[in-house]
């Protein structure tokens, strides 16, 4: 009988021994992984850096400046001819008109004060929330507080994590 029991494999011999080489080969494997991210990241920054500091990049860049430029002095000609026309001056009359009308009306001022209610009531609201999310907090601490023994088991808060 001693034959077969030392023909038995321990099994707990064997667990921790594939364990170990399990964590071995986790550590590994991330360290692989960490390996190859970095290799990446340095293949990006490489080739970021080339892009940047090539002769096309620089052509690019000459080029929408210039492009850019052209297009701020023909959008500044066309603002100043449209604005030295009798067409715009009276449309820029008529809208300072209208404009002066929308302020003047009742409707106008009836829409602020509703918005200006509207915007103290929503603020009363958003205090309300504000001590009621303190108060909260305030009775149930931090969970790095001590656990109350008369807190209710199911809040979730409350359940223990076991940190292997």
């Amino acid at each position: 009988m001693e034959n077969s029991e030392q023909s038995k494999p321990n099994p707990e011999a064997t667990t921790g021994q594939s364990e170990s080489s399990t964590d071995a080969t986790n550590r590994q494997a991330t360290q692989e992984l960490m390996d190859e991210l970095a290799d990446l990241a340095n293949r990006l920054t490489t080739l970021g850096k080339s892009w940047w500091n090539s002769d096309e990049r620089k052509r690019i860049e000459t080029d929408l400046r210039s492009g850019i430029e052209t297009l701020g002095t023909s959008l500044e000609s066309s603002f100043q001819q449209v604005a030295s026309s009798q067409e715009a001056k009276e449309i820029q009359t008529k809208a300072g008109e209208v404009g002066e009308k929308v302020t003047s009306s009742k409707f106008v001022a009836d829409l602020a004060t509703a918005l200006k209610s509207g915007l103290a009531s929503l603020g009363e609201q958003l205090d309300k929330v504000a001590k009621d999310m303190e108060a909260k907090s305030a009775a149930h601490p931090a969970p790095d507080a001590a656990p109350k023994d008369d807190a209710p088991a199911d809040d979730p808060k409350d359940i223990p994590i076991d940190k292997a």
